[in-house]
């Protein structure tokens, strides 16, 4: 475990309210060799054939910091009987799931700073921005929908009934009972007992993350940077022994301007960038559809409507309604024709075997 996590936490516990916590002590930084889906299947402990198309060597996972950091707890007898290894592991997998989706939140709210620079740019050379702005926009609305729905329909609600449940027990036995249930239901609720759908909202967050890293690359150019703190630079040394007035910085501002928008112009209007955006675009709506469309079936499925929550948080306006049903639609055509075929086929079968009769 790296010193510097562990300094940089004692620091934020002892700088914080945590301080006067008897316990903050038992808490410990852990960055877990594995993703979130193999988690599940080892809280799950399923030895299926479905298991192991997910399952991936440990070594052959190249996780960033963000994804395998975790938080630990020493946790001492008789609190171990309730809030034994089983419980935390669950607490990980909620905790690393909150925490991730919080920092695409972040990485896409930077590309919304670092894109307020194109109020400079005329409005002919910006246009070329709108659709990467559009599918920002809806990356981030799903993204915070997401993260609400998880920590104010599911996880609240949950703890508060655990709140209630804990003021009726009598014995340890309930407490057990009770605490498994608030854990299961939170974890089922957050999709995380399902690996389908864990795998989709996986693939949408890593479509995000690779959507702002492409975005801030583009507006981060170190050309532009170079030739803006020449810029800079240059003009610095020629107010040297003469009066700095507010004209230069005007002068300053407006030829940086200049060079920051023939260079993003040059990019954007190319056919690369339309087409590396569309290509982001196809990518983040089909898997959205994909996930709503699964959890439509298992609302259906299994009576169960709290899942069904999200989709009135997501689809406010019907904007992805239309475009579900035109996928069943096609699916159900597609099953015709394939009944259909099914049933040309048996009767050439029938008719044949007439023939030799």
């Amino acid at each position: 475990m790296p010193t510097r996590l562990e300094t940089l936490l004692e620091l934020a516990l002892r700088t914080s309210t945590a301080n006067v916590d008897p316990f903050k002590d038992d808490l410990k930084v852990d960055l877990l060799p594995y993703d979130l889906i193999t988690q599940l299947f080892r809280i799950l402990t399923i030895d299926t054939k479905q298991e192991k198309d997910y399952r991936v060597d440990p070594t052959d996972l190249h996780l960033s910091g963000l994804e395998s950091f975790s938080f630990d707890y020493v946790v001492k007898w008789p609190v171990s009987l309730v809030v034994n290894r089983k419980a935390l592991t669950r607490y990980q997998m909620l905790f690393r799931h909150l925490f991730y989706c919080k920092h695409v939140e972040r990485q896409l709210c930077s590309v919304w700073v670092g894109n307020k620079v194109a109020k400079m740019y005329s409005m002919q050379k910006s246009r070329w921005y709108s659709a990467a702005f559009a599918l920002r926009q809806r990356m981030l609305n799903f993204v915070q929908n997401f993260e609400y729905y998880m920590m104010f329909e599911v996880i609240e609600p949950n703890w508060h009934l655990f709140q209630q449940n804990m003021d009726t027990v009598s014995n340890v036995d309930d407490v057990l009972v009770f605490h498994t249930d608030f854990l299961n239901s939170c974890l089922k609720d957050c999709m995380l007992t399902n690996p389908d759908l864990l795998k989709i909202v996986h693939k949408l967050m890593m479509v995000c993350v690779t959507f702002s890293n492409f975005v801030q690359r583009l507006s981060q150019s170190t050309t532009v940077e170079a030739e803006v703190s020449r810029l800079t630079k240059d003009s610095s040394l020629q107010g040297l022994g003469s009066s700095h007035s507010p004209k230069d910085d005007v002068k300053k501002k407006a030829a940086a301007t200049k060079v920051v928008s023939e260079h993003v112009d040059h990019l954007v209007s190319s056919e690369n960038f339309e087409r590396t955006i569309a290509n982001f675009d196809s990518n983040f709506s089909r898997l959205l559809l994909d996930m709503l469309d699964k959890i439509l079936d298992m609302s259906s499925r299994n009576y169960d409507h709290k899942l069904s929550n999200i989709i009135y948080r997501l689809d406010f306006n019907g904007f992805y309604t239309e475009r579900l049903e035109a996928v069943t639609a096609q699916r159900q055509a597609s099953g015709a024709a394939v009944s259909t075929d099914f049933n040309s086929a048996g009767i050439q079968t029938a008719l044949v075997k007439l023939s030799y009769n």
